[in-house]
């Protein structure tokens, strides 16, 4: 694929990107909150400091003070690991999830009406089988 191309995916998927920012009603501080909270529910179980700071690009010392505000307002729990107590587990509590899922649902129905009142069936097929093929490329080296 030549450049020019990549660069107009890059952009359009860029611009829905900052759609569906803006669709879940946040200003900078909460996005960053839930871009980490969103990253806790992927890595569930497996979730530390280390791999959030590796998986949203934060430094050490930032990831810690967004650790301790989510946890403040009960939005995340930290404990240590079973295994090894020196490091720690962080999970989502029950009101942190609830916040994710309200605003993860926000998004989800602009989607879907946006979608639905804009794209044609066959263009609806096409998106689902692009997507696939979005997810394969943020997962390539």
């Amino acid at each position: 694929m030549d450049v020019a191309s990549a660069s107009l995916i890059r952009r359009q998927v860029m611009e829905m990107a900052r759609r569906l920012r803006r669709e879940a009603d946040a200003d900078e501080e909460s996005w960053s909150r839930l871009l980490l909270l969103g990253a806790i529910d992927r890595y569930g179980e497996d979730a530390t400091p280390g791999t959030l700071a590796a998986a949203e690009g934060l430094r050490s010392s930032n990831l810690a003070k967004a650790l301790k505000e989510l946890e403040a307002a009960g939005l995340i729990t930290r404990r240590p690991d079973r295994d090894d107590r020196r490091r720690v587990r962080v999970a989502l509590t029950g009101e942190g999830q609830r916040a994710l899922d309200a605003v993860r649902g926000r998004r989800d129905r602009w989607l879907a009406a946006a979608i639905g009142t804009t794209l044609t069936e066959q263009e609806r097929a096409t998106l689902v089988a692009a997507a696939d093929l979005l997810s394969r490329l943020a997962r390539a080296p």
